[in-house]
């Protein structure tokens, strides 16, 4: 089942980054950079969440 949690996550991770790209290339201006900013937040937070800072089960 983690591995389907994970798998789910670095596709939806991979998607996002790259709708991400294609609105910074296509956009002009700061503005086109809000959506980078906020995957960097959203990463960092399903990394802290999810990823390996969370202790393991016994």
């Amino acid at each position: 089942m983690q591995f389907f949690k994970a798998f789910g996550v670095i596709t939806a991770m991979g998607i996002g980054m790259g709708v991400t790209i294609l609105i910074m290339v296509n956009g002009d201006g700061l503005l086109s950079m809000v959506p980078l900013f906020a995957y960097l937040i959203g990463f960092t937070y399903v990394f802290a969440k999810y990823g390996c800072l969370v202790e393991e089960e016994h």
